[in-house]
């Protein structure tokens, strides 16, 4: 079967990245030109680009031209999104794959976090543990989660992790408010505090031990919700 024309488009837009010549916010060139040096028509040119938009690689601005997203979590909450929903996906499935990437990072965390990150997700803590708005609270939730994957320092699997987590927002907003139904909101704050405390003693079996218990504690309130 003949490649469709675009993919030449899609090859180029990525061994530009891939060599340094795109970044972040970097503009592309007009339509015309790309047409001209890849030798396909600007209707081939015009499709490729329609579907690094979809996948969110790049952002088209109106009369601006086209851009490199600043953004490159979109490239995978985009197409996360649309496959969680056509398949049906539930908010377990979320948690779930969340519980397997924090714990199998535990050991990069441990050993790579630092002083003044330890600080920073104590004062997310701080901020629950002051905080009665329950939005407000499951937005601080996802944050801490967030800001202790990223203290592996694995851009990979940070940037994975925070397209799960903003995948579902909505949902995580309701799980929480389930976990705090069931629970109440000291045994979670008691949760996250055994977490700051393993991670501060750089506890590798004491991080994963409260990490699995915090995770349990949302699985047992999810049964309703699925």
């Amino acid at each position: 079967m003949e490649e469709r024309k675009f993919y030449k488009l899609i090859r180029h837009i990525k061994q530009e990245i891939k060599t340094g010549d795109l970044k972040n916010g970097s503009q592309i060139d007009p339509e015309r030109t790309l047409a001209e040096n890849l030798s396909i028509g600007r209707s081939s040119v015009r499709e490729g680009i329609k579907i690094l938009e979809i996948i969110g690689l790049i952002e088209s601005k109106r009369g601006g031209g086209n851009y490199i997203t600043n953004d490159f979590k979109k490239m995978l909450c985009n197409p996360l999104s649309l496959a969680f929903e056509l398949q049906n996906g539930k908010i377990r499935d979320v948690i779930e794959l969340r519980k397997m990437l924090e714990l199998s990072n535990v050991e990069f965390m441990v050993k790579r976090v630092t002083l003044e990150e330890i600080q920073q997700v104590e004062k997310i803590y701080e901020e629950m543990l002051n905080c009665d708005d329950i939005e407000k609270v499951a937005d601080l939730d996802r944050d801490f989660h967030l800001l202790m994957m990223s203290f592996s320092k694995n851009v990979l699997l940070t940037t994975i992790i925070s397209a799960i987590s903003e995948l579902l927002e909505d949902s995580i907003i309701a799980s929480r408010n389930m976990v705090l139904e069931k629970f109440g909101k000291g045994k979670i704050d008691l949760d996250h505090k055994m977490i700051i405390e393993a991670l501060k003693s750089r506890d590798e079996e004491g991080l994963k031990s409260s990490l699995r218990v915090h995770f349990d504690n949302i699985d047992k309130s999810l049964h309703d919700l699925d």
